[in-house]
């Protein structure tokens, strides 16, 4: 199995790269490419930049990877998330905005070739939260499509938004769910017939149902996600990092069907929290091997691997903590993990 390896060139990454159990493969220049979707046609990169990029790439028989068409503008800032619609046609990306809201979907055609087109519809979000820091307006961290809806979750204003997608690209809502004040949504995932969102503010994950008809959400009260000790930033490498203690920040959600239960990666503690979300509980945390844990995908043999940004390492975490986790591979700055199908 191979996969397509995100990060951040500056804070030392290579850029797009495939990585596989041969190593790494030759990286495509491309600056911050920190999160990667493959879709049917191509792979898609988004550039975390102001402004924002998006780039389509052809993969060869060689795992060579080719630039296909131009880059387009996102029409935002640092653009997070992003994800192909089950159409095929459209590219929707989450982006971020800048340190004062700024946060927006936009909406990009996809070709026959898989090349991208310029955007459709870039919808700005507005408002703001109680946290003084980080939710001075909106900041849409993922995108995603569920039972014919476009979600867009928004750190910012403590909400998800539901729209549907016309057949010119242009995003029309639908309804909106408001979360606890201060929760900070980063990235929502389904199991069955669950929603699972975790707050990346508060620390937490909440479990609830989707109403298909109305395209809004009922979650439980959040559950607390591991504190625990933060890493030492002045321990790891010197890449410009902030050498204050950091607050513990959930990142990733990775559902397991076969097991029933979900994956949290949590930065700080630098753990992977497992929940049930039949009752929303927490089950275990184990530690991931490295520094500040953001993306995470579960492999074919129920492990996960977890790219670890600070400590510049893919790891291989074995979320029943049966086994010890391994460096799978070493990326300075890596942010995403995207399998090759």
């Amino acid at each position: 199995m191979r996969y397509l390896l995100g990060d951040y060139t500056t804070e030392g990454g290579p850029g797009l790269v495939v990585a596989g159990p041969d190593g790494l493969g030759a990286a495509a220049a491309v600056v911050n490419p920190t999160w990667v979707h493959v879709g049917p046609e191509a792979v898609y990169t988004l550039t975390h930049t102001e402004p924002g990029f998006a780039a389509a790439w052809r993969l060869g028989e060689d795992f060579t990877l080719d630039r296909a068409g131009q880059g387009q503008s996102t029409g935002g800032d640092n653009p997070c998330h992003g994800t192909v619609d089950p159409s095929g046609r459209w590219l929707l990306v989450a982006n971020y905005g800048d340190g004062d809201g700024g946060g927006s979907v936009a909406v990009l055609p996809i070709g026959e070739d898989g090349t991208l087109g310029e955007a459709t519809d870039v919808f700005k979000f507005s408002g703001s939260g109680p946290d003084a820091d980080r939710q001075t307006g909106p900041h849409a961290h993922q995108v995603v499509c569920h039972m014919g809806r476009v979600l867009a979750v928004d750190l910012g204003t403590d909400r998800i938004h539901a729209f549907d997608l016309g057949e010119d690209g242009k995003l029309v809502p639908a309804a909106t769910t408001v979360l606890e004040p201060g929760f900070g949504p980063r990235h929502l995932a389904f199991l069955g017939d669950r929603a699972i969102v975790v707050g990346e503010l508060a620390n937490a994950v909440a479990v609830g149902t989707f109403d298909e008809r109305a395209a809004t959400f009922a979650f439980r009260a959040p559950v607390a996600l591991p504190g625990g000790e933060v890493a030492d930033f002045a321990a790891l490498p010197d890449i410009g990092l902030d050498e204050e203690t950091p607050r513990p920040l959930p990142a990733a959600v990775v559902p397991d069907p076969e097991r029933g239960l979900v994956y949290v990666t949590v930065r700080g503690p630098d753990q992977v929290a497992t929940v049930d979300p039949a009752d929303g509980s927490l089950v275990r945390s184990v530690p991931v091997g490295g520094a500040w844990p953001r993306d995470a995908v579960l492999t074919a043999d129920g492990t996960l691997l977890v790219a670890c940004q600070h400590s510049g390492a893919v790891t291989r975490v074995d979320p029943t903590g049966a086994a010890e986790p391994v460096t799978e591979w070493s990326v300075p700055g890596a942010t995403c993990v995207a399998p090759l199908t």
